[in-house]
């Protein structure tokens, strides 16, 4: 079950891995792909820490599953907690729920692609959010790291001198931030001045992550408070 429908997954074994271009200016320069893992580069190493997010994915739902939902444009959505749930339906009517809580892996561990109470809870909050869903069968589950900073927000630049540029940070909005981190990094392969190289992420200064056991540690106190006042939304407003 845990192999995705669409192809097989392979990221939670992702490695951080270097690629040669060769910009207009005819210098060869290096950029480093935005993954998750921390350790293959040195100059990365603390200014990221792999978080792993989770997701199952339904049967093919009937037309008279879905009509109570009323999901007429397909659209994606992802909710306003901390730690989001994100879902969509896939082309042949499958539910993909994704997000809630996280796996913090200790050290250089890459290994966190499988989380039995993760998948528990996501398999337990699809009826919670669509009632017409209860008992509905499960049958894809995977997991998967994202690149998270200190601060939550993406860092692109320069590693040393300007040959060579690193993207990490999406934080799992990869899809939608990559597209622009692509011109972004171009730019500044190329040593253009654009819009784009002039945004507040861009060369920034990465408040780096501690070293190990404290990194482990302050990953899991940021999990369990982000866990706590989530339920605590969760349950509204108290009653006057």
């Amino acid at each position: 079950m845990s192999t995705p429908p669409f192809g097989p997954s392979s990221a939670g074994r992702a490695a951080s891995s270097c690629a040669p271009l060769r910009g207009s200016c005819g210098r060869r320069s290096w950029c480093s792909r935005p993954t998750p893992t921390p350790t293959r580069l040195p100059f990365i190493r603390r200014k990221q820490v792999p978080a792993f997010t989770y997701i199952v994915v339904t049967e093919p739902l009937s037309p008279e599953r879905l009509a109570p939902i009323g999901w007429r444009n397909r659209q994606g959505i992802e909710d306003a907690r901390n730690l989001v749930h994100y879902y969509r339906l896939t082309p042949d009517n499958r539910l993909l729920m994704g997000g809630g809580d996280v796996g913090v892996p200790f050290g250089s561990r890459m290994d966190l692609d499988e989380n039995e109470r993760i998948f528990r809870e996501l398999e337990a909050y699809i009826p919670e959010v669509f009632p017409s869903l209860k008992g509905v069968r499960i049958e894809y589950r995977w997991g998967g790291p994202v690149s998270v900073t200190v601060d939550m927000a993406p860092a692109l630049g320069y590693v040393g001198d300007r040959r060579a540029v690193y993207a990490l940070g999406c934080i799992g909005h990869g899809v939608a931030l990559t597209t622009m981190n692509g011109q972004i990094v171009r730019d500044l392969i190329l040593e253009r001045r654009t819009p784009l190289t002039e945004l507040f992420f861009v060369n920034r200064r990465v408040i780096p992550w501690p070293p190990e056991p404290l990194r482990f540690a302050i990953g899991h106190l940021i999990r369990g408070y982000m866990r706590l006042e989530d339920r605590i939304l969760d349950r509204g407003p108290a009653s006057p």
